[in-house]
C-alpha cells in the first residue's frame, strides 16, 4: 500500500538542456512589489526574505507569518522556516497550525529546543507538546554504529573531496584551501599525490572520482574565494582535470565552454564506461563527458533548481539522482531524453540539506548537513526508481559531526567526512579562531541500520491526542 502511495506522487517535468545559463540575479535585484509567478525563483525568495525580515523587525507578525509561509512554500525542507512557523502561529494564538507544523517537523525526525521560544507558552498547557518536544529532543541524541578509521593531517585546511580505489584501497582526499590531493593506503600514513605545484589548472579541490579500470583518478576543481591563491583578477576556470592514477600527472583538462567566474563544478559521478557527470554548484547545470570526448557539455539545467549537490547514478545507470541543497532529490534519465522526475518520498522524510548522494543495492545513501540533526539516511527505491519506500537512518547527531559534507563507497561500506571547516573559516578561508578542528574519516555500514518508522496508528493516535 505504502510503495503504491509513494510512487504514484511522482511529479514528472521536463528539464531542457541548455547551453548557457546567466548569473544568478536575486542578489542583484530589489523588488518593491510581489513578484509575479514567473518571475525567477531567486528574484522571489529575495523579495520574501526581505518582508519576512521587515515584518520580523517591526513586529508585525501577521505580515511575518504571511512572508515565512511564502518561504515555505518555495523551500519546504528548510527548518529554520518551519520553526519560525511554529513560533508564528503560536503569536497568533493558532494553535492548531502550530501544532500542526510542530508534528510535521517530528515525524521527519528533525530536533529542535522548544524550550527557548516563549512565545510557545500557551502551547505548553496542552499535553501534545511535552509529547512531541519529548521525541524531538530524542532526535537530537546520537544514533548509530561507527568507527574512526583515521584523523586527517592538520594542516589538511577545508577537506571536500575524497575517493577510494576499489582496487588497491587507497584514499584520496582534496582540499579547498590549497588544491593538494593528499593520498593513503591505509588512512594513516598521508602523503602527497598532486598539487597546484605540481598540476597545472588544479585549484581547490571539490570532488574526485576514481577509475581503476582505466587508470585515472578525476577532479572537479576550480578557484574558490577561499583558496589561498585565489585572484579575482585571474580567475582558474572550473574544469575537470584527468591525472595518472599512480603518478598523478595530468592527463587531461576540461573546461566548461565559456565558463568563468560564474560555474564552479562541485561533485561528480563516474559511469562505468568513463563517462563523467558534474554539477555545477552556482548553475543550475548538470555537465557530462562522455568517454572518449574532448569536449565537456551541458547535459540538462532548470532555473528552478537551486543549489546543485551530490550525484548518483543506478546500478543499471539509466538514471542520475541529483541532490537539490534546498529542494531535495531529483531523476533524471541519462538515455538524451531530457526526461526529468521529482524523487517520490514520504511526507515523514525531509530531503534538505544533502551533500553526499551514493547509490547502493536498490538504495540512495544521503550525508545530510542542513537540518538538525546531521545525519546519514538510507532510502530504499521502489522497483522503477523512481520513489521512496523506505527510510533508514544510519548515523545521526554523532558528536563528532560537524558539517559532514561527503564520503565514497565501497560496496555497503561508507567511508566520510566527520565534518568540514566551512563554518570555521571567513569568506577567504581564514581561520575565525586559533585554529581549524581536525577532521576524522568516519567507516559505517549502510546494511546495518535499523529502520524506525512511525506507525499510522501510531500517528493518528498522537493527533487526535489520544
Amino acid at each position: 500500500m505504502r510503495r503504491t502511495r509513494f510512487v504514484s506522487m511522482l511529479l514528472s517535468f521536463p528539464l531542457l538542456a541548455v547551453l548557457a545559463v546567466s548569473t544568478p540575479v536575486a542578489a542583484q535585484l530589489a523588488v518593491d512589489a510581489p513578484p509575479p509567478d514567473n518571475a525567477p525563483p531567486g528574484v522571489q525568495m529575495a523579495y520574501w526574505f526581505r518582508e519576512a525580515a521587515q515584518a520580523f523587525e517591526s513586529d508585525q507578525v501577521n505580515d511575518w507569518v504571511r512572508a515565512t509561509e511564502q518561504l515555505h512554500e518555495m523551500r519546504p525542507y528548510n527548518q529554520d522556516f518551519m520553526t519560525h512557523l511554529v513560533r508564528g502561529y503560536a503569536r497568533q494564538e493558532d494553535l492548531s497550525s502550530a501544532f500542526n507544523m510542530m508534528l510535521k517537523m517530528q515525524q521527519q525526525g528533525l530536533a529542535e529546543d522548544w524550550n527557548q521560544y516563549q512565545e510557545l507558552a500557551p502551547m505548553r498547557e496542552h499535553r501534545l507538546y511535552d509529547h512531541l518536544d519529548g521525541l524531538m529532543t530524542e532526535a537530537g541524541k546520537p544514533f548509530g554504529r561507527f568507527e574512526e578509521l583515521a584523523k586527517l593531517p592538520e594542516g589538511m585546511a577545508m577537506p571536500e573531496g575524497i575517493a577510494r580505489d576499489p582496487d588497491s584501497g587507497r584514499f584520496f582526499v582534496g582540499g579547498i584551501r590549497d588544491g593538494r590531493i593528499l593520498t593513503s593506503a591505509d588512512g594513516q600514513d598521508w602523503t602527497l599525490f598532486a598539487s597546484p605545484d605540481t598540476v597545472e589548472g588544479l585549484a581547490s579541490v571539490f570532488a574526485m572520482a576514481v577509475d581503476s579500470d582505466r587508470g585515472h583518478l578525476w577532479v572537479a576543481t576550480g578557484m574558490a574565494p577561499q583558496f589561498e591563491g585565489f585572484d579575482p583578477d585571474a580567475i582558474t576556470p572550473s574544469a575537470l582535470i584527468k591525472l595518472d592514477l599512480e603518478s598523478g600527472e595530468r592527463q587531461g583538462r576540461y573546461l566548461i565552454d565559456g565558463g568563468g567566474e560564474a560555474n564552479l563544478l562541485g561533485s561528480m559521478v563516474l559511469a562505468s564506461d568513463g563517462t563523467v557527470y558534474a554539477a555545477d554548484t552556482r548553475q543550475p547545470v548538470v555537465f557530462r563527458l562522455e568517454a572518449g570526448s574532448e569536449a565537456l557539455q551541458p547535459f540538462f539545467g532548470n532555473r528552478n533548481l537551486s543549489s546543485l549537490r551530490g550525484l548518483a547514478l543506478s546500478g543499471d545507470e539509466r538514471l542520475l539522482y541529483m541532490a537539490d541543497y534546498e529542494q531535495g532529490i531529483f531523476v533524471l534519465a541519462t538515455d538524451g531524453s531530457n526526461q526529468g522526475w521529482k524523487l517520490a518520498v514520504p511526507d515523514t522524510l525531509n530531503e534538505g540539506g544533502i551533500d553526499g548522494l551514493y547509490w547502493w543495492d536498490d538504495h540512495l545513501v544521503a550525508i545530510q548537513n542542513g537540518i538538525s540533526p546531521q545525519r546519514v539516511l538510507r532510502l530504499q527505491l521502489g522497483p522503477d526508481g523512481l520513489g521512496v519506500v523506505a527510510v533508514a537512518p544510519v548515523l545521526a547527531a554523532l558528536e563528532v559531526f560537524d558539517t559532514p559534507t561527503f564520503g565514497a563507497m565501497n560496496g555497503a561500506e561508507l567511508v566520510m567526512f566527520s565534518g568540514s571547516h566551512w563554518q570555521h573559516v571567513d569568506g577567504r578561508g581564514a581561520p575565525v579562531g586559533d585554529s581549524l578542528p581536525t577532521v576524522s574519516l568516519l567507516k559505517t555500514n549502510v546494511d546495518a541500520a535499523e529502520i524506525m518508522v512511525v506507525g499510522q496508528e501510531a500517528l493518528e493516535q498522537l493527533q487526535s491526542g489520544g
